[in-house]
């Protein structure tokens, strides 16, 4: 700039940073990290990037959560890419594991167990998920002569197993061999 006579100068600084937040949904818990680093966090956080930076984010659940999606900025249950040419905002999705139903045959005898609703269906070991909260009813087929002792865990007796699947729960059916 020549200047030829007094003059005025306006300068107008523009930020090249761009902000990320995100924040943890859904009540279970977990991890959101970015790459680049910046982000690393389990509830809500933020941080700077500069304009245009292609900012990866990955989770990772908790023990007794698991991932359920991506909601704003990332759509989905895929990767998580935002390029950051304006401030964003991403929403991850934690939700608590359904609870698991272990059912394990013992004895040296043989049979079935099955389930009601439907999920159990095993011989030897076997596990399903269940709806938090739902009754699962456990049945017994002993096979080859053999019978049925017990049951052992989350149940007791001889009769039907019925369990509230309000968490995870183990039960053991012990057969007997044919006498």
């Amino acid at each position: 700039v020549t200047l030829n006579s007094p003059s005025e100068v306006t300068a107008t600084i523009v930020s090249t940073l761009k902000l990320l937040t995100v924040q943890s949904t859904g009540g279970g818990a977990g991890l959101v990290v970015s790459t680049p680093a910046g982000i690393n966090c389990s509830g809500t956080c933020t941080a700077s990037f500069p304009q245009g930076t292609m900012v990866t984010l990955n989770h990772s659940a908790n023990s007794g959560s698991v991932f359920a999606g991506w909601s704003g900025a990332c759509i989905g249950n895929g990767a998580c890419v935002v390029t950051m040419d304006a401030a964003k905002a991403v929403l991850v999705s934690f939700v608590p594991a359904p609870p698991v139903l272990t059912v394990q045959n013992l004895g040296s005898g043989t049979g079935l167990v099955v389930s009601n609703p439907a999920g159990i269906n095993c011989g030897a070991t076997c596990s399903a998920t269940f709806t938090p909260g739902a009754t699962v009813t456990l049945l017994v087929d002993p096979s080859g002569g053999s019978t049925f002792g017990g049951w052992g865990g989350a149940c007791s007796g001889t009769g039907a197993c019925t369990v509230s699947m309000n968490a995870a729960k183990t039960v053991t059916a012990t057969f007997n061999p044919p006498p």
